[in-house]
């Protein structure tokens, strides 16, 4: 498992939205924007279980992550896993809190998040490029 230099752990703590990269069945790429934490050294994200991406890691699990504010980013090369021992609605709700604040995202996981089939991602960094 690649490791975070603190410059990098330092900018991926920040608020911005992930790309998340997976494979089609075809070879061709999907991209999606997605919310992100990190934690112990690994990145996690949460998704429906109906989405094309939740679909694409379970058939191939290699994944590129990207993070950037317009001029500074980092690429997290990666594998990708579906975590079993997880609570992935307690995950969105922590998502949700840090993107939208504590109120909305309460909110939000009740009325809507909490009502769907939703599972956690972790991605497990192999190799890390930055530009910060």
């Amino acid at each position: 498992m690649a490791k975070f230099d603190p410059r990098v752990e330092k900018f991926l703590g920040g608020k911005y939205f992930g790309k998340l990269a997976t494979t089609m069945k075809d070879g061709s790429p999907h991209v999606t924007p997605i919310w992100y934490m990190l934690e112990d050294r690994k990145i996690l994200v949460n998704t429906t279980t109906n989405r094309v991406k939740y679909f694409n890691i379970k058939r191939d699990n290699r994944v590129c992550f990207l993070v950037d504010n317009g001029y500074q980013y980092v690429i997290v090369f990666g594998r990708a896993t579906m975590t079993k021992d997880r609570d992935a609605k307690k995950d969105i709700e922590t998502l949700a809190i840090r993107y939208t604040g504590a109120k909305a995202g309460r909110k939000a996981a009740r009325e809507r998040y909490w009502k769907q089939e939703r599972a956690t991602i972790e991605i497990i960094p192999e190799r890390v490029v930055s530009q910060l």
